[in-house]
Formats: structure tokens, C-alpha cells, sequence
């Protein structure tokens, strides 16, 4: 990775962080203090999200509520931590009495963000300024009930495009919407039909957005600029699906090229495929990642760079029933490369600097003899951008459900939920 090369052994232990590395560090290459993101007091759920902008400034939002209240009603809550160490306040997003969860955040190149979450059975969200302060109303952005499962991608430039599903008349419908750097709200986008599952959203460097969704018996995807929005491009009318397609993931270049990966149900085995769309609408036909005899598991992530090189991390379950972690790179060409094994682990999540340097994250339960008879310890290994793995760091043996982010040089925030009560949300920087 950048500024960094292989050298002796170097074992550091830093508040919560135990990791051994074999490389050489430059002034900023190591790991901050891990520090407590929610308020001391306060029990939040386990999905908490980042987003960091091209300074390295980063955004943490959670779910959170406080334990000295009647009935320990949830909120929204967010807080920015700058490149140079600076924590701002606690902002919180969601009104006092909602129903919210599942919160998630995009920023554009200096910081200006919108967060996104389901809410009394819609979908609402808000924007944030680059300082940590609210930015307009909080906004309804779904147009029937029950809406949920909302994600969020922000252009270089601050305009925000959510996607969510809904339920109009009784079917599921695919939806997006612009959201303004001042908060203001375009007309809602109607995608298409489309089931319960998350669709995906991703921008290009010019602000072109790319939405794919699950539609049952496919996946399809759009690309939504500010004057226009494509027809709808069908990714997988040459896979048989018995149950339906889902976990649909989405990753674009600087130019707008896009990797959209998704899981096939049924059949004998579950799969793990991808797709690539270029920005000029040729569709490529699907590669298989996963191995025809994995027995894949339901998560599993994608980071692409912007020279178009992604990275894919799946779950599989061995022989003992355990989830284990298998990944490869996949090449702007399209080129799979070697898959590498990457022991046991679950939940992960990706993240690609410019160049295509890059961390995963991700926890693993851990057995032991004595009550509660597991803990569970979230990881990191750093990624070459030629897509080697290094080895694993353990972050934290309290936390789960870790989340990472960069900004375009390879400077990484995780976030994750301390699995012991009151369930912290916490966070580190590096390397």
C-alpha cells in the first residue's frame, strides 16, 4: 500500500487494538486510541455506519437510546471525527417518540453528508454540513407505507440520490429520490417492481448515479443523471434462480463503469455473482464468483476503485457448518482472480482507496468453555491494490458488525458495536 513496504516485525497494542504487522510506517501509519463513539448512559443497536470524505474526515451514525428514560425510545445520532483528531458534538437526526432504524450515510469531497434510515414503516432522512450541524428539516422521502431498507450515495459535488423499496397497493416497488445539499427534496424517481430485499446505490465522479434492485426473477439497475433516467438494464436473464435473486450490491469507476453483485437463490446451491455494466450501456455477460459448490452464506460485500478494480468478499459454510470468509479481486477488464481463503468470520464489509488499496473488516464468534460459552472479535486485513490479503489484526474481542470507510489514500475508519452491555458504539483509525 502506499507508503508503506514489507519490513521486520512490528507488535503494537494500542487501547482495545491488539494487531502484529510486517511493515514499514510513515509519520501517519498507525493505529489511533479506539475510542467510544455513543454517550456514556446510552444502549445502542448493531448498525452503526461510516462515511469519510476526501480529507479524511469522518462521519459515524448510529441507533442509540437512553437507558435514564421511560421506555428507552431510539434515535438517530451522529458525530463527526476530523482527520486531525477532532471530535465534534453529538447531533441527534431523529425526533423523540419515532420507531427509527437502520441508518445509513454517504458524504460528498468535503464532508457534506445525508444519512438516510426506516422510520414508523417510512423511509425519512436529513442532511449534515461538513462541521457536524444539521442541515435543513428532517424530510419523509418514501411515498407509500410500508417503506423500508433505504440506502444513500453522495456525488463529488453534494447532490445525495436514496433508493428504498415500498409496498403500493400490495406489491413491492423500487424507489429513489434526490436529496439537495440544502435539504431540499427532487420528485420522487419510481424504479420499477421490485421485492423487500436493499437495492444499491453507487456514483460516479461526475455524478451519475447507478441504482440496482432485486425484481424477483432478476436484478436490474439504472443510471439516474439530472437530466435523465435509463431504461432498465437486466443483469441476469442468462442465471437460473429457483428462489429469486438478493443482496444486491453496486460499485462504479470514476467514469461511470458499474459492478453490480448479487446473490442466486436455489437451485443446489446458492451463488454469488456479478455483473458489469458499462457507462455506455454494454452489459457483460455474468461472472460466477463464488464456487459452484460453496454453500454460500447471506452476506457479502463489494468495494470497487476508481480505475474500475473491485474486490468481492463472501461467506461460505465449511464442513462444520461454520461461516468462513473467501474473497477475490475482479479486474477492470473483468479478469477473476484467485480466490483466497480467509478463515473463519461473517458480516464483512469492504472498503477501496483510489488506487484500489483497501481493508476488510469483518467479526467472528469465537467459542469458549466458560458462560456465555462465545465472545465475538471484529478483524482487519489490509488489501493490496493487486488484491493480496494481509494478515488479520484484531481490532477489538468485544465488538461486532464492523463497518469501514477511507478517503483516497488509504486511511481507514471501522466502526462497531461493543457486544457486551450497554453495547458502545466504538471506532478506530489507521494504519
Amino acid at each position: 500500500m502506499k507508503h508503506r513496504v514489507l519490513a521486520g516485525v512490528f507488535a503494537a497494542a494500542a487501547a482495545g487494538i491488539a494487531f502484529t504487522a510486517t511493515m514499514a510506517m510513515n509519520a501517519e501509519a498507525a493505529w489511533t486510541a479506539t475510542w467510544s463513539v455513543s454517550a456514556s448512559g446510552w444502549t445502542p443497536d448493531d448498525s452503526p455506519t461510516v462515511s469519510v470524505d476526501r480529507q479524511g474526515d469522518a462521519l459515524l451514525v448510529w441507533n442509540a437510546c437512553d437507558l435514564s428514560t421511560p421506555g428507552c425510545y431510539y434515535r438517530i445520532q451522529a458525530r463527526v471525527k476530523t482527520a486531525g483528531g477532532t471530535v465534534t458534538a453529538i447531533r441527534t437526526l431523529s425526533p423523540d417518540g419515532a420507531a427509527p432504524s437502520w441508518p445509513q450515510a454517504a458524504s460528498d469531497d468535503t464532508g457534506d453528508s445525508a444519512v438516510v434510515w426506516q422510520q414508523d414503516s417510512q423511509v425519512v432522512g436529513r442532511r449534515i454540513s461538513a462541521s457536524g450541524s444539521l442541515v435543513g428539516p428532517l424530510q419523509k422521502l418514501s411515498t407509500s407505507a410500508p417503506a423500508t431498507t433505504p440506502v444513500v450515495a453522495v456525488s463529488p459535488a453534494g447532490s445525495a440520490m436514496a433508493a428504498w423499496t415500498e409496498v403500493r397497493d400490495g406489491s413491492w416497488y423500487a424507489v429513489a429520490r434526490r436529496m439537495g445539499p440544502d435539504g431540499t427534496l427532487g420528485a420522487p424517481i419510481t424504479l420499477g417492481s421490485g421485492t423487500a430485499d436493499k437495492p444499491a446505490v453507487a456514483v460516479d465522479r461526475s455524478g451519475r448515479f447507478v441504482v440496482a434492485w432485486a425484481r424477483d426473477a432478476d436484478v436490474v439497475a439504472k443510471r439516474i443523471t439530472s437530466t435523465s433516467v435509463s431504461a432498465a438494464k437486466v443483469l441476469t436473464s442468462p442465471i437460473a434462480s429457483y428462489a429469486g435473486f438478493g443482496a444486491v450490491r453496486v460499485g462504479v469507476d470514476r467514469d461511470g463503469d458499474a459492478v453490480i453483485t448479487y446473490h442466486s437463490g436455489g437451485g443446489a446451491r446458492s451463488q454469488v455473482w456479478a455483473s458489469r455494466w458499462s457507462r455506455t450501456g454494454t452489459l457483460a455477460a455474468p461472472l460466477r464468483i463464488s464456487a459452484s459448490t460453496d454453500n454460500v452464506g447471506f452476506h457479502h460485500a463489494l468495494a470497487t476503485d476508481l480505475d474500475g478494480n473491485s474486490m468481492i468478499v463472501w461467506t461460505r459454510h465449511n464442513s462444520s457448518g461454520d461461516l468462513e470468509l473467501l474473497g477475490r479481486r475482479l479486474s477492470a477488464a473483468g479478469t477473476r482472480g484467485a480466490v483466497s481463503g480467509l478463515g473463519l468470520g461473517d458480516r464483512p464489509d469492504l472498503a477501496l482507496d483510489d488506487d484500489g488499496d483497501g481493508m476488510l473488516v469483518f467479526h467472528t464468534v469465537v467459542p469458549k468453555s466458560t458462560p456465555p460459552y462465545s465472545y465475538t472479535r471484529s478483524s482487519a486485513r489490509l488489501i493490496s491494490r493487486t488484491g493480496t490479503f494481509g494478515a488479520t489484526r484484531t481490532l477489538t474481542s468485544n465488538g461486532r458488525v464492523p463497518r469501514v470507510d477511507t478517503r483516497p489514500a488509504s486511511r481507514f475508519t471501522v466502526i462497531w458495536q461493543q457486544e457486551s452491555f450497554p453495547y458502545t458504539i466504538r471506532s478506530v483509525t489507521g494504519p
